[in-house]
């Protein structure tokens, strides 16, 4: 069976919970795409995975327009409830198959995207396409945004990791591009900053599903995990609500095409 592309309606009402930066640090963020990418106020960018536009809204005012790509109508729907003015446009579509002329684009931005698509290869030829000559594809993650020990724990109850991969392999996931005919183009850009979250709060991620990866987990292994998180949390945490300081990153590399 051929599989699919994850769709991310299921996670609208809360996915800035989990993939949000922390108050003021998405400003800090879009400037690692406009250093990176060399844009201006006058280039035209591509984001695909726009989401709820957690990139795309801030990094509006530093270009000259924004499309927006998403298989997700929903999460469309949460960018333009947040937009305030801001040039992004957002289109429904399949990143194999983007509904764009050749070289529309000055830049593309991708961010927790690659390893959601099985058919990432054919994604990268359409980037190619759609970008002008010498355009770059800004490629963006994230670095200890999570609590090592309790998602340690959590993998090692649930054997999330040890699953089937969807997209991109983690393990390939600064390799992938360079392995296909994109050459990274400058110093990677990264901005460090700190992630306040609780024990609690990763508790209450695991039961309310917030991460794709339990959309497909039965309640007996989800229940198991969660069992085991609050055991080491038990042991190890006098206040499960206190907020724990995670050391994390925010990293961006611009690619370019042979």
């Amino acid at each position: 069976m051929t599989q699919k592309s994850v769709g991310f309606d299921p996670a609208v009402e809360f996915y800035d919970q989990t993939r949000g930066f922390p108050p003021g640090v998405e400003q800090d963020a879009v400037r690692l795409f406009v250093a990176a990418g060399n844009l201006t106020p006058e280039s035209r960018v591509l984001e695909v995975g726009v989401g709820t536009g957690r990139i795309a809204l801030p990094l509006a005012p530093h270009v000259g327009s924004i499309t927006g790509l998403d298989l997700s109508l929903g999460m469309m729907g949460k960018l333009l409830e947040k937009r305030r003015g801001e040039r992004v446009n957002v289109v429904q579509g399949d990143a194999t198959h983007l509904p764009f002329p050749a070289a529309s684009f000055d830049a593309v931005t991708a961010t927790h995207f690659f390893h959601l698509v099985p058919t990432w290869r054919a994604v990268l030829a359409e980037l190619k396409r759609v970008l002008v000559p010498g355009g770059r594809l800004l490629h963006g993650w994230n670095i200890g945004d999570m609590d090592d020990k309790l998602n340690a724990t959590w993998q090692a109850t649930t054997g999330r990791g040890r699953g089937q991969e969807i997209g991109v392999p983690f393990k390939d996931r600064l390799t992938f591009l360079p392995d296909n005919g994109w050459q990274p183009v400058g110093e990677e850009q990264i901005h460090t900053f700190i992630t306040p979250r609780s024990p609690q709060a990763y508790v209450d991620a695991l039961r309310a599903r917030m991460w794709s990866h339990t959309w497909t987990m039965s309640d007996d292994l989800l229940n198991a995990g969660i069992a085991a998180v609050e055991a080491y949390i038990h042991e190890h945490y006098a206040d499960p609500t206190a907020p724990v300081p995670l050391q994390s990153s925010f990293h961006v590399q611009a690619y370019q095409a042979n």
